[in-house]
């Protein structure tokens, strides 16, 4: 009686144990839909337990683009989709070396590679742009909002006016002003799945990972990939700032 008990708790655990793994293997594999990613494909070390209680899959966010002057630009070519590059370990202590500065610059740097690379010049770095930028995504992180018009009601034009910086460019028979900008709300991991008996195990997403998806995301959405390419525009200032488990970005172009 002994005997047959045991061998009937044992099969119950491998089902559990396979239908746990099947089930975080679907839910971690959801994580990567929306996201494209340009890093190969790393594998956590730890193995995967029995009876997940929960997965939180996190998902990346992007507004309707913002652009004072309609201009028509190239075509442009859409960014590589390799696997991304996901380091999974337990406890919430991101594993990877973390600048905002050294992000921005990152981001800033593959946008002028798909400029340059659809025939246009690249973007200088403007300081005082970056510096409206970090602003505008301190703001939203602050007051836990997600859009171009900000808590004041202004538009990135208006907050340009707030901090006496003007775009405006004269082009002989017509002239631009306004500041254009993207907006991305990235994560520092793509999920996280919850048990009852050990830690949390994190999927997290490295600054690479993080700065290819953004940019990626914004080259396959028309307007995003617009702003990027546009050829009136020659500088622009990358904001980006870490709230929790949130990256907020902010591009804005002159």
């Amino acid at each position: 009686m002994d005997l047959s008990c045991d061998r009937k708790e044992t099969i119950m655990n491998r089902r559990y144990l396979i239908v746990s793994i099947i089930l975080l293997a679907i839910l971690t594999g959801g994580a990567l839909i929306s996201v494209i990613p340009v890093s190969p494909l790393l594998s956590g070390s730890a193995t995967i337990p029995s009876e997940p209680e929960q997965t939180s899959v996190v998902t990346t966010e992007q507004t309707p683009v913002y652009t004072p002057t309609i201009i028509t630009v190239p075509q442009s070519t859409t960014l590589p989709t390799p696997p991304l590059a996901i380091a999974s370990g337990s406890g919430a202590v991101y594993p990877y070396p973390l600048s905002t500065t050294a992000l921005e610059q990152r981001v800033h740097e593959l946008i002028n590679q798909q400029r340059a690379g659809n025939g246009l010049s690249t973007l200088s770095f403007d300081p005082a742009l970056a510096g409206i930028a970090r602003n505008h995504s301190k703001d939203m992180a602050v007051h836990h909002y997600f859009a171009h018009i900000n808590t004041a009601g202004q538009n990135p034009t208006d907050r340009g006016t707030t901090a006496n910086y003007s775009c405006r460019k004269n082009f002989g028979s017509y002239y631009t002003s306004g500041i254009a900008e993207n907006l991305f709300l990235n994560n520092l991991y793509t999920a996280a799945t919850f048990y009852s008996n050990r830690e949390t195990v994190y999927h997290w997403n490295s600054p690479e990972d993080i700065a290819q998806i953004t940019v990626a995301d914004w080259m396959n959405s028309s307007g995003h990939r617009d702003n990027i390419l546009t050829p009136a525009f020659d500088r622009e200032g990358i904001g980006v700032i870490i709230a929790s488990e949130k990256v907020y970005i902010t591009e804005d172009f002159c």
